[in-house]
């Protein structure tokens, strides 16, 4: 009872805090700027102010006023994200979650909270991202990011060894720094001049990883191993891509068979020593048949496509199903062996099916697959590639859209799922294909009406599925089904078929509701099993860490309204773009008249700054005249009405160069991207006597 207890807690506060987020990336226009900073203030206090109370009320369930302590230092990073909206500055910065950082590594080292510390690694994560590529998600690649990534990927290797080492207390860390450690080590192996050497490095370290893991923990084996797999894939395609001929889809084809005949070795090894797990083995054989599946796979095409041979669809159709899965199914083949002929007969043929319209043959294959194979673990899959093949029959023969193709598939995984009672692993296949399909249709373009259907019934699956899959102790479809709750929240951040207002006044009441449930459970369970409160002793250490937070907020209001106040106005051109922020709704990002200049020679990124001068249309413009790292280029003497603005290079080339003043965002009501863009062609910018500029409105 108490975990449904905590569960409920949970998704109130949850719920709260999506309901804020949405409430402020809404950009609400009935407020003036310092009432907006009283909401952020009033937010801070609500989530700080409930955690002190409830840690004197709740006397043996201190994980709420915990997971409120963690939620204060969330609604600060909301704040500081407002106050980038108040006074457009900020979308997407690396400043932003920076100073969102600093409170939570304070935290994380004062408290010892693992929500902190996964919190904590999050935010300084996205810090060094929204550094390297402050413009656009997907910015240009450099050698010199190769060499951060490789460096930030070490560091959270050495995090994982000092969380295995027992010097830091938190599972979630020491996933995360595993995850982070092989993402980055894997970023550094690709299109860099010493790529061959951050490959083998990786290699490496990865091959040691999987031997020590082999034996003692099963869940970061699995990682390793999915990592490895999806590494040796990646890099083949980069290779095949490079090297493209016949000699290195010959060689793609031996190094399946090397990998084969050594893994035969090693699983027959693997069967004399009983200390290895059953899980490891079926990892093992399923990183084995997946890659060299693979290999054939591309082997087989590349060299047909190569020689041009003229192979009809249906005889290599034939082919696979005759001479790799049959014989593959029947025969008692070491498992390596057997399971990747097996995939790459079906793969070939299901590929075959779909170029000549006749995947309806498909069903025979798989209804034979699974008439001799009983092993589980290789069932899932091929149940995974059933469900594909069902969605290309349809989509073949009775020429559906996706809309109806969606609830056809939802439908038919449901009666499955409620068929294959006594088949687990086969009864998870359905769960998750089901589930996918289900969202998949939050996602489509439909009706404003099937689209508030779909989400809602979306919705009431997922939490139900959360409670029951939790109070059964089904541990992975609960995890699955926690997954596919908070994939809902995040993607109606993004959707644009109703109001974020409007998603946040339903939040913030479904919040109070799972709120109110939970306290009612609460009190009906009784005394539970007790949990440890990080306020204990340590709430002055606290009171401080929150007071910084509140004095950086009350900084940064005062400094910015000074500047509006007192600042001199300039008017400049413009041309805006219409993206939505992170955390911060929709702005428009402009780009100035003055964003490039000409002829002028800086070869790295510096400060910079420029002189504007107004025009007889009554527009400022760039007179010309810069100073450079605090040196002015030319002798310079200020003239009436001249305005000093301060800029930073992020770009340079032939003489000229990119130039980015901070006031390159300005933050607007959802949806109203385009109207800016057709009407506005100026913005009214206020600048200091230091040079520093706040863009305060867009005009025509």
């Amino acid at each position: 009872m108490k975990k449904m207890v905590s569960l409920t807690y949970l998704f109130g506060v949850v719920f709260i805090l999506t309901s804020a987020l949405y409430f402020f990336a809404s950009n609400w226009q009935m407020f003036s700027r310092l009432e907006k900073v009283a909401l952020a203030g009033i937010l801070i206090v609500l989530f700080y102010g409930a955690s002190f109370l409830l840690d004197r009320v709740l006397k043996g369930a201190h994980f709420l006023s915990n997971w409120l302590l963690v939620s204060g230092v969330i609604s600060f990073g909301l704040s500081v994200a407002l106050l980038g909206q108040l006074y457009n500055s900020h979308a997407d910065s690396y400043l932003l979650f920076l100073v969102w950082s600093i409170p939570a590594l304070l935290f994380s080292v004062y408290t010892r909270y693992g929500g902190f510390y996964a919190l904590t690694h999050i935010l300084i994560h996205l810090t060094i991202y929204f550094y390297l590529f402050p413009s656009t998600p997907f910015g240009h690649w450099t050698f010199a990011h190769t060499w951060i990534a490789f460096g930030v990927g070490i560091a959270n290797m050495l995090l994982f060894l000092i969380i295995r080492k027992g010097y830091i207390h938190s599972k979630p860390l020491l996933y995360l720094s595993l995850v982070s450690a092989n993402l980055l080590l894997i970023v550094t192996a690709f299109d860099n001049p010493y790529s061959a050497l951050f490959t083998l490095f990786y290699v490496g370290i990865l091959g040691f990883g999987v031997y020590w893991y082999f034996h003692k923990e099963t869940s970061i084996f699995i990682i390793l191993s999915m990592f490895g797999t999806g590494f040796i894939i990646i890099k083949m395609f980069e290779l095949m891509a490079r090297y493209v001929s016949s000699l290195f889809f010959f060689g793609l084809l031996l190094a399946a068979i090397l990998l084969l005949v050594g893994s035969v070795f090693i699983v027959n090894y693997l069967r004399k020593h009983s200390a290895s797990r059953h899980w490891t083995k079926t990892i093992f054989v399923a990183s084995v048949t997946t890659i060299a599946s693979v290999f054939i796979v591309a082997s087989v095409f590349g060299l047909l496509s190569l020689f041009m041979v003229d192979v009809s669809m249906i005889t290599l159709f034939v082919l696979a199903t005759v001479f790799l899965v049959i014989p593959s199914t029947v025969t008692n083949w070491p498992s390596p062996v057997k399971y990747s002929l097996m995939m790459t007969g079906i793969v070939i043929g299901m590929i075959a099916s779909v170029f000549d319209e006749f995947s309806f043959v498909m069903f025979f294959v798989f209804a034979f697959v699974f008439y001799f194979e009983k092993r589980t673990s290789a069932r899932f899959i091929f149940y995974l590639l059933f469900q594909l093949n069902t969605a290309i029959f349809l989509g073949q023969t009775m020429e559906l859209g996706a809309h109806a193709l969606l609830v056809v598939m939802v439908c038919l995984n449901m009666i499955a799922y409620l068929g294959l009672k006594n088949k687990q692993i086969l009864q998870y296949g359905a769960f998750l294909s089901g589930f996918i399909a289900l969202f998949s249709l939050t996602t489509i373009d439909l009706s404003f009406i099937l689209h508030i259907i779909y989400c809602t019934l979306f919705f009431f699956i997922a939490t139900l599925c959360v409670y029951f899959f939790r109070k059964q102790g089904l541990h992975l479809y609960w995890v699955s089904s926690l997954v596919f709750w908070f994939m809902l929240i995040v993607q109606l951040y993004y959707d644009l078929a109703w109001k974020l207002v409007h998603k946040s006044v339903l939040f913030a009441m479904l919040g109070i509701v799972f709120l109110l449930v939970a306290g009612h459970l609460d009190r009906k369970s009784g005394p539970g099993r007790k949990s440890h409160s990080i306020l204990a002793e340590k709430k002055l250490g606290i009171l401080f860490i929150i007071c910084l937070q509140v004095g950086w907020i009350g900084y940064q209001v005062y400094s910015n309204e000074t500047l509006l106040q007192n600042g001199e106005t300039v008017i400049l051109e413009l041309e805006p773009v219409d993206p939505r922020s992170l955390l911060q709704g929709d702005y428009v990002e402009l780009n100035y008249s003055i964003s490039q200049l000409k002829d002028i020679s800086i070869d790295d990124t510096r400060s910079v700054t420029i002189v504007l001068r107004k025009n007889t249309e009554g527009i400022h413009e760039y007179s010309g005249i810069y100073r450079f790292h605090g040196k002015w280029n030319t002798p310079y003497k200020k003239k009436s009405g001249d305005v000093l603005l301060n800029g930073k290079v992020t770009s340079s080339w032939d003489n000229n160069a990119q130039i980015s003043y901070g006031i390159e965002h300005f933050f607007i009501p959802e949806g109203t991207g385009l109207n800016v863009q057709e009407k506005m062609k100026t913005a009214v910018v206020n600048v200091s006597n230091k040079g520093d500029g706040i863009l305060v409105r867009l005009g025509r």
